[in-house]
């Protein structure tokens, strides 16, 4: 067996191991090969080996009598298994069969259990894998097989070269995916429909969850899938520029629709954003024929990532003023390599998405944010005699011009979605397509403090009426990991067993015009308690703690911003973690 195998050193499970101990660990270990369809080890029996794959796939499956019910999942290179059983003196959990012609690295159980005890960072290793194994089994359950049609010229060499790039992605984070050849030298229908649909029909039933079934196909073979497509399917349209016929949302059916450009985007487009992998992407991913390198094909490892459910996905909050925090959050993110795909947000978070999209980084962001809204002088201009808002909102629209000019959502650097309240229809508005400007300002026009907006036939206002953390808004797309970033203070104001402080808050509220201090709190109250629920939707909420009296004191500009900074430290090790377990599973 001739394979390309990746070495210990790439095995995450082993990373903190310094070389001295991989060194040793190398020449204890015996390479193994498993043909295709071998049981590796069964349900029931004595753990007797650690293993870590080198190259191939493994299937997993709860019992050897699985009756489809479910699908089990897939183990890749750089996945190790047999731990559980070693640590814990148990019989093996689940059958391992061999997907694929497979190579593992093998290290007797006695050998391993020495090493555990000997190396500190093994064992750390080894806590945080539990973990994140219990934590995402939930999630492995409920995903099916799924397909992926990649619609273009099929006889292009560009698109033939691109399928077997995204087909290796895809491999990679969902191991043992296959490509289906669609048979040509037959008329398109019946034949065509009557194989797909029934190759479609095995792939559901057989094959274990997250794996995916890639079809290139023709835009016209596409109305001939679409039927037997589902809501968690994908269909990739591929723009090669040349004004070939497009896949359209009514031949997708119910699957997901996401536009790939393999050429350079035509600028002020009004449409979907779309993914844009550039050649120089492709020509390195062809060149790592050992192991996926995410680092270095940065874009197409997004559009994969996107099509096995791996991205990153960051709601931000409103907050006014408050909502500085979270560029001080996505910088921290950002530096510590944590990808951004996609953000959603409501006011100031809205806009903190939209500047960082529009600038292609969080420190850049930082700097337009500053110098256009960083102090009070920037932000507030005061009508004579207010009219439907206490300012006037020039200075925010100049900001907004100078800022996107006539950017569309589809010129920005990456998918953003904003969160307005339509005053005309008394309904929740996401703004994730058209003219960029008059998005920034509808979702940060606080109701009395900035004008609503009109736009197209909709009058808008701040999405915070209607959504704080709009984490709901990252289910519209793949995204694996949710993080919600809430700037909103806790409405907590009084300690518990504070008797003499609850005496001088009652007193405030009992007093002259005590009726001001009734409605702020009971606002407060609100606000609070609906973020904090919309943010437990995420799967990590980063909380920055921001100053009392912040809100509308934009001159405190570096001092929120610092705080994002400081909570986004306090959670990073967190978010890797997380982030590797969604990698890794």
């Amino acid at each position: 067996m001739t394979v390309n195998m990746i070495d210990l050193a790439d095995i995450p499970f082993l990373a903190e191991l310094p070389a001295a101990s991989l060194a040793q660990l190398r020449a204890k270990c015996e390479v193994r090969e498993w043909p295709q369809g071998s049981v590796i080890s069964r349900v029931g029996e004595e753990g007797r080996y650690f293993q870590a794959i080198a190259s191939g796939a493994v299937r997993v499956l709860p019992n050897a009598e699985n009756d489809g019910s479910w699908h089990g999942v897939m183990l890749g290179p750089g996945q190790v298994f047999g731990e559980m059983s070693l640590f814990s003196g148990m019989p093996v959990s689940a059958t391992l069969v061999a997907a694929r012609d497979t190579v593992t690295w093998c290290l007797e159980g006695p050998t391993f259990l020495r090493l555990l005890d000997s190396d500190p960072g093994l064992h750390r290793s080894l806590t945080r894998l539990l973990i994140e194994r219990l934590r995402n089994r939930a999630r492995q359950e409920d995903r099916l097989p799924g397909v992926a049609v990649i619609v273009g010229p099929p006889d292009d060499a560009v698109v033939a070269r691109f399928t077997q790039a995204v087909l290796r992605g895809i491999d990679h984070y969902a191991p043992a995916s296959e490509q289906l050849a669609l048979d040509r030298s037959q008329p398109v229908a019946p034949d065509l429909d009557a194989t797909c649909r029934q190759r479609i029909a095995d792939w559901r039933r057989l094959a274990a969850g997250g794996q995916y079934l890639v079809v290139a196909a023709a835009p016209a073979e596409l109305q001939t899938l679409a039927p037997w497509l589902e809501s968690a399917d994908i269909v990739l349209d591929v723009d090669l520029g040349t004004g070939a016929p497009r896949a359209s949302l009514a031949h997708v059916g119910v699957a997901y629709l996401a536009r790939v450009r393999l050429q350079t985007p035509t600028p002020r487009d009004p449409g979907l954003w779309s993914f844009r992998v550039p050649t120089a992407d492709l020509d390195a991913a062809h060149l790592d024929l050992k192991i996926w390198q995410r680092q270095r094909y940065p874009a197409l490892d997004a559009l994969v990532r996107h099509i096995t459910f791996k991205e990153v996905g960051v709601a931000l909050s409103s907050g006014a003023a408050r909502g500085f925090a979270h560029i001080g959050v996505l910088t921290v993110l950002e530096e510590q390599g944590i990808p951004l795909d996609y953000l959603c947000g409501t006011s100031m978070g809205g806009i903190a998405a939209l500047t960082l999209a529009r600038a292609g980084g969080a420190q850049q962001a930082e700097a337009l944010m500053r110098h256009y809204l960083g102090s009070n002088r920037k932000v507030r201009d005061a009508w004579g005699l207010p009219r439907s808002s206490l300012f006037r909102g020039k200075k925010i629209a100049n900001a907004a011009a100078s800022t996107f000019g006539d950017c569309t959502f589809a010129d920005l650097d990456r998918p953003v979605a904003v969160v307005a309240a339509d005053l005309a229809a008394g309904e929740r508005t996401v703004l994730d397509r058209g003219p960029v400007a008059p998005a920034v300002l509808a979702t940060s026009a606080i109701p009395g403090f900035f004008p609503p907006v009109r736009h197209v036939s909709r009058v808008l206002v701040d999405g915070v009426v209607v959504s704080r953390v709009p984490v709901d808004v990252l289910s519209r797309r793949r995204c694996g990991l949710k993080i919600a970033v809430n700037v909103l203070p806790s409405a907590r104001q009084v300690q518990d067993g504070d008797q003499s402080g609850l005496g001088r808050f009652w007193s405030r509220m009992s007093g002259p015009l005590g009726f001001r201090r009734v409605l702020s709190t009971s606002w407060e109250l609100i606000g609070s308690w609906g973020s904090t629920l919309e943010a437990m939707r995420a799967d990590i909420v980063i909380v920055p703690d921001t100053p009392p009296g912040a809100s509308f004191d934009f001159d405190r500009f570096e001092e929120l911003v610092n705080c994002g900074r400081l909570a986004a430290a306090e959670r990073i090790e967190g978010v890797r973690d997380s982030l590797r377990a969604m990698f890794e599973s």
